[in-house]
């Protein structure tokens, strides 16, 4: 998206600023404790079912060693130690980011490729900045009305939730897709409202 999209609506003088404006992406993180010799074994697996893809990097992990303690119940089948004997295993605390959509998929490698009988893992959601921006936050040195703001738009607009009364400082506009993750996103910025602009209609969203 350029600059001169938003020309066409905001004049230049009355802009105070215009800044890019990124969307976040909802992302988890995967915590799972392995022993030491095995790390190699399940990083594959688990970055072969979608885990550590960062940009174009594979197999992307974080990892801290440690001394992981199990005491085997009479009807345990244990990989190391034995029954009511408190064991030490030299373990790995291994970490690694993936998609939601993914998780699932990732979760079955990790049951299936895991020595122990009791699989010890995390799972933590946590938010990324897209890497391109998806188009710009305009701020204005004055409010805008509703109703010039519609004057302006020269093509047919779909509004959602704003009336005549409404003002407006700080505004998104984005011809990307509007999503949840985007207006979400957009409210994270402190602006009053994102405007979509497509080929079809605008679509004015007030935040």
């Amino acid at each position: 998206m350029k600059i001169k999209t938003a020309q066409k609506v905001f004049y230049k003088e009355e802009i105070s600023s215009v800044e890019n404006f990124y969307s976040f992406l909802d992302k988890k993180k995967l915590i799972v404790f392995v022993p030491d010799n095995f790390t190699e074994k399940l990083t594959k697996a688990l970055s072969r079912a979608g885990a550590g893809s960062i940009g174009n990097y594979s197999m992307c992990s974080f990892r801290t060693n440690g001394v992981g303690t199990f005491l085997p119940g009479k009807k345990a089948d244990p990989f190391s130690g034995s029954k009511n004997k408190l064991s030490f295993e030299n373990e790995v605390k291994l970490e690694m980011e993936c998609d939601d959509y993914d998780l699932n998929h990732i979760l079955n490698s990790l049951l299936k490729n895991h020595p122990y009988e009791e699989v010890v893992y995390e799972i933590y959601s946590f938010t990324k900045r897209a890497e391109e921006p998806s188009g710009f936050c305009i701020n204005l040195n004055k409010r805008l009305s509703y109703n010039e703001l519609i004057k302006r738009l020269n093509r047919k607009i779909d509004c959602d939730n704003v009336t005549g009364k409404d003002y407006f400082k700080k505004i998104v506009i984005t011809e990307t897709e509007v999503t949840e993750n985007i207006i979400n996103s957009a409210k994270l910025t402190g602006s009053d409202c994102l405007l979509l602009f497509s080929k079809k209609i605008n679509k004015l969203f007030k935040l």
